[in-house]
C-alpha cells in the first residue's frame, strides 16, 4: 500500500509541476468571474429597460454542467496523455523499474488524473459559491450542501472517464494523437446520444450528469441497479483491459 501511495503522490507531483494545469485552473476561475460580471451587466441593462430584476450569477449547480461536460473531460484527457502516452516516449522505462507492481503504477496514474479533476471541481464549487453569496441571491446551507454533494457524486463517472482515457492513452503513440482520439471519441459518443436517444443508457458518457438522479427523486430499485451495473461494469472493463495492456507492454 505504501508503494502505491508513493507512486500516486509522484504522479500527482508530475501534474502539479506542469504549469499548464495551474493555468487551466485559473482559467476556470476566470470564466466564473467573467460570467458574474457579464451577468451583472446584463441584469442591470434588463432592469433599466424593463424594470424586471434577474440574477445571472453562476451558482455552483449552474456552473457544474458546463465544466463537467466540456472543461473537466478535456483536462482529464490531457493529463492521461501526459502521464501515459507522452511518458512512453521518455520516462516510462525508469518508472516501471521502481519497486511497485505495474498494475499499481497504472492505477496510480488514473487516480492522479481523478484527483486533479476533484481538486479542479472543488475550486470551481467554492469560487461559484462565494460569487453567488456576494453578488447573487445567497444560498441556504441546505442548498450549498446539495450542491457540494452533487459535485462529489460526479467523481464516480469521472473515474470511469479517467479509466477510459488511460486505456486510449495506452494505444496512442504520442500525446497529440491520444488527445485527438479522446476528443474525437468523446464527441462522437455525445453526438450519438443526441441522434439516437435509445443509446443514452448504454454509453457511459451519458452518466456524467447522474448526480441529477441522486439529488432528485430516486428511480425505481430495478432501474437504479441497472444503472449501477452499467457504470461500474464500464469501469471494471476499462481498468482491467488497461492494466493488462500496461502489464504486457514493452517500453
Amino acid at each position: 500500500m505504501s508503494a502505491f501511495l508513493a507512486a500516486w503522490r509522484n504522479e500527482c507531483e508530475k501534474l502539479r509541476r506542469r504549469k499548464k494545469y495551474t493555468v487551466f485552473l485559473f482559467a476556470g476561475i476566470a470564466i466564473c468571474i467573467i460570467w458574474t460580471l457579464l451577468g451583472r451587466l446584463l441584469a442591470s441593462f434588463i432592469r433599466m429597460q424593463s424594470g424586471y430584476s434577474f440574477v445571472f450569477t453562476p451558482t455552483p449547480m449552474g456552473a457544474l454542467p458546463f465544466f463537467l461536460q466540456i472543461f473537466v473531460p478535456f483536462l482529464m484527457f490531457m493529463a492521461s496523455a501526459d502521464l501515459l502516452s507522452a511518458e512512453a516516449e521518455n520516462t516510462m522505462k525508469s518508472a516501471i523499474c521502481r519497486p511497485v507492481e505495474r498494475w499499481k503504477l497504472y492505477a496510480s496514474k488514473i487516480l492522479a488524473v481523478e484527483a486533479y479533476a476533484a481538486a479542479y471541481l472543488t475550486c470551481i464549487f467554492f469560487v461559484c459559491a462565494a460569487l453567488t453569496q456576494v453578488f447573487g441571491k445567497p444560498l441556504a446551507i441546505s442548498e450549498l450542501a446539495t450542491a457540494f454533494a452533487s459535485y462529489a457524486l460526479t467523481l464516480v463517472p469521472l473515474a470511469i472517464l479517467a479509466s477510459f482515457a488511460a486505456l486510449v492513452a495506452l494505444l496512442g503513440h504520442s500525446g497529440s494523437l491520444t488527445m485527438f482520439l479522446l476528443i474525437l471519441l468523446y464527441t462522437a459518443m455525445n453526438a450519438l446520444t443526441m441522434i439516437f436517444p435509445a443509446l443514452t443508457e448504454m454509453l457511459f458518457t451519458s452518466y456524467l450528469n447522474w448526480y441529477r438522479l441522486w439529488i432528485g427523486a430516486l428511480p425505481g430499485a430495478s432501474k437504479l441497479f441497472h444503472m449501477l451495473v452499467i457504470v461500474f461494469g464500464y469501469g471494471a472493463v476499462f481498468f482491467t483491459a488497461g492494466s493488462l495492456i500496461f502489464d504486457r507492454k514493452e517500453y
